[in-house]
């Protein structure tokens, strides 16, 4: 017997290899004997059955048989498929591809071929990562038994060990680090649990870089680390590692999995679309029975920690490595694939629920989007917020809405109709795979937020918030995946569905606040604004009570996130006399500051200005009224004065002035035009850098108003104690960011 917690698992051959951590710090590795299985369908019976007279296909097949499973989720029966179990988990696409060169377009319907072999081991055992857990060793089958529950709040974990990696090529300053430049010294930073602090240790020899890589070796067995973390792992840092071992002719090896030492992928990455927006993803170095974090390259870290991601994996069955660099969607995705799993429905290699036909009149009425009543721009006092509570994940769950249950085939007099949707209903007979995927994501959001707000201890705040947050990430991306042309599980139809009554709800709303008395200066999807004017006394009462009656006419919770002493919604930069629904600030009754859209609040902005920026904004929060903004002018100027002096005397350090930009093409694709941003790719070129679309270019503003010149702007790669950043274009974004915030209280710089 073994006792302690899932902490890593991959396939090896015919094996499942795992990690556990015992409570005494002591990490055991565990073999299972089971392999991935694909399967394949057809309405040709004998085609499915020649799949198994090919030498290609069963070289690759350790057993198959025919078995009933459910096909998609609109099926009302099983049907027959060709299950065929792998000799080796990572052959999984390369069977497949090979049965699919045996027949005609559309004639073999796959499943269960993109699924992690991991994952797949975690949804058919029914167990999760960092699970605590007794394991029967004495067969080749393990055998889990639980002492642990995935919808526990207070699970124990035990103490992990971790260190942050950090690689020092030997370049000159202002030069782009290669593959090919030998290793300066490397920087161990241990963190040491016991007395909360971290140990720095520097490997640095003189004579060769095999003793650099050797001593990395020995120092990564010495610490024995659970997590190994990266600032740029995938791109560089272990890319560049295992070049420098090629290049001595080494193998490098800081795997737990001691015959198998690092390799890379041939591919840097991918670019994907996402959101309106490009993004790029390096290509992942896994570790074995370690857990490598890029924190360049891992969301749920930026968002919410280490204690984030523990929450994530566990709920999502996937492995720490796997959930760290998931997109939000893929999190969503597994944690359909295992309620799919659990009901025996396949999961599909390629989408199978395609859109129900509709004519030009109906797809104008049906694809709307979310509603949203555009502010009036301007200022106002005593203003007043309502956000419904995860609101588009609790209609989904609450309304039933799912691929199979909107316009199902077993309810066509279903009396659950969707508003405004002629012909548009709702099953009457079974709950949908998105409502039963959600209900653990919403539960256990709501019970880490009252368990946060309930302790004083602020460790466990800490580890609530956390953990909330990580789950109202996927939540949030809960809606958009419904409508996901890549989602396995997606119907655009339910997604239409979710935004009719959304917008029946938001109108709900609005007229119970009209009929309290409240005018409204804006609403967008789940949120609005309201106000009323000279009404000075039992202002908050009467905001609860409005926020009573909306809960109990619409069926859905809000929260009165406050009332502003003043808020500002702002114009567009293009046309001053439209409103931006994200494009906002204001300060509430407690001095809490809220801000959209701006500069403080954008990701580009260099840190010099945003936080410029903030310290205005915190004097104005100490305002309570729109006439105490404008007493307050000369204080303004005095600040923005003092930030003119510190860029005009050059006392503004570079890495202040960093703009960053999100490419969204490769750079040679690019047109040929004198731009900043070109400019600065360019010259990245040049210095052999070329970026990928996606990826970030971070540059400084050198000389902006030399038209002709290519040394307009330089990247950041290349500054160097000589560069010198553009007096005169920071000066005027100064004044520009300064007038985003007054411009709207009638002032100006």
């Amino acid at each position: 017997m073994t006792l302690g917690w899932i902490f890593d698992a991959y396939p090896l051959g015919d094996k499942m290899i795992f990690w556990i951590k015992q409570k005494d710090g002591k990490m055991t590795r565990l073999e299972d004997k089971w392999t991935q299985s694909i399967y394949v369908a057809s309405d040709d019976k004998p085609l499915l059955k020649s799949i198994l007279n090919k030498d290609k296909i069963l070289f690759l097949v350790e057993d198959f048989e025919f078995i009933s499973k459910n096909e998609k989720l609109t099926d009302d029966y099983p049907s027959q498929v060709l299950q065929l179990k792998l000799k080796d988990s990572s052959k999984a696409l390369t069977l497949a591809l090979e049965v699919e060169k045996m027949s005609g377009f559309g004639q073999l319907r796959f499943y269960n071929v993109d699924v992690p072999p991991a994952q797949s081991y975690f949804y058919e055992h029914d167990i999760f990562p960092l699970a605590y857990c007794q394991i029967d060793t004495s067969n080749l089958k393990l055998k889990w038994n639980f002492k642990d529950n995935v919808w526990s709040t207070d699970y124990e974990l035990p103490n992990f060990k971790r260190i942050h990696l950090r690689v020092f090529p030997r370049i000159t300053t202002g030069k782009i680090p290669k593959l090919s430049d030998n290793i300066d010294y490397i920087e161990i930073e241990k963190y040491c649990k016991n007395n909360n602090s971290n140990e720095s240790i520097e490997i640095v020899e003189d004579n060769s870089e095999v003793d650099i890589l050797d001593q990395l070796a020995k120092e990564v067995t010495d610490i024995d680390p659970d997590f190994i973390l990266t600032d740029d792992g995938d791109s560089f840092t272990f890319p560049y590692l295992i070049e420098r071992a090629n290049c001595n002719g080494i193998e490098l090896n800081l795997n737990r999995e001691k015959t198998i030492p690092l390799t890379r992928s041939e591919r840097e990455g991918t670019s994907y679309f996402s959101y309106g927006k490009i993004f790029f993803k390096p290509s992942t170095i896994k570790l074995l029975g370690r857990i490598h974090i890029d924190t360049d390259n891992s969301f749920v870290i930026a968002e919410s920690g280490l204690l984030g991601l523990y929450e994530l994996s566990r709920i999502c069955r996937m492995p720490l490595h796997t959930a760290s660099r998931a997109s939000i969607g893929k999190c969503m995705s597994s944690l359909q694939f295992y309620h799919a799993t659990k009901n025996d429905t396949l999961i599909p290699w390629k989408p199978t629920l395609s859109e129900h036909p509709k004519n030009l009149e109906q797809l104008l009425i049906a694809d709307r989007g979310g509603m949203i009543y555009e502010p009036i721009i301007g200022t106002y006092e005593k203003v007043v917020e309502l956000d419904f509570i995860s609101l588009y994940p609790s209609i989904m769950r609450k309304m039933n809405i799912s691929a199979e249950t909107i316009l199902c085939n077993c309810c066509l007099n279903s009396k659950l109709k969707v508003p405004q949707l002629v012909n548009y209903y709702r099953c009457e007979k079974r709950k949908g795979l998105v409502p039963i995927s959600l209900e653990i994501l919403l539960t256990k959001r709501k019970w880490y937020k009252e368990l946060r707000n309930s302790v004083t201890d602020s460790k466990l705040r800490e580890i609530y918030d956390s953990r909330q947050n990580a789950l109202k990430w996927i939540l949030v991306t809960s809606f958009g995946y419904l409508g996901f042309n890549n989602a396995k599980f997606g119907r655009i139809d339910a997604h239409i569905a979710v935004c009719a009554f959304d917008r029946q709800i938001l109108l709900q709303a609005i007229r119970i606040a009209e009929r309290h008395g409240f005018g409204i200066l804006h609403a967008i999807v789940d949120s609005i604004w309201i106000y009323k004017e000279k009404e000075k006394d039992k202002y908050e009462s009467n905001c609860l009570k409005l926020k009573d009656a909306i809960e109990q006419e619409t069926g859905f919770e809000i929260s009165l996130e406050g009332v502003f002493k003043w808020i500002a919604f702002l114009p567009s930069k293009s046309n001053d006399m439209a409103g931006v629904p994200n494009r906002y600030f204001g300060v509430y009754e407690d001095g809490t500051l809220k801000i959209r859209g701006i500069e403080a609040r954008r990701h580009d902005t260099p840190s010099f200005l945003s936080n410029y920026q903030q310290i205005i904004l915190n004097i104005m929060a100490e305002a309570n009224s729109v006439r105490d903004i404008r007493r307050i002018l000369p204080m303004i100027k005095d600040v923005f004065q003092m930030h003119i002096r510190q860029l005009k005397e050059r006392k503004v350090p570079l890495d202040e002035l960093i703009f960053t930009k999100r490419i969204s093409k490769n750079s040679n694709e690019y047109e040929n035009r004198n731009t900043i941003e070109n400019n600065a790719l360019s010259r990245l070129c040049e210095e052999g850098k070329s970026l990928k679309a996606g990826q970030i270019l971070k540059y400084i503003i050198t000389d902006y108003y030399r038209r002709n010149s290519k040394k307009r702007s330089l990247p950041v790669e290349l500054v160097n104690s000589q560069t010198s950043y553009d007096v005169k274009r920071y000066c005027e974004l100064l004044a520009e960011v300064t007038n985003t915030i007054i411009e709207p209280f009638g002032l100006i710089i």
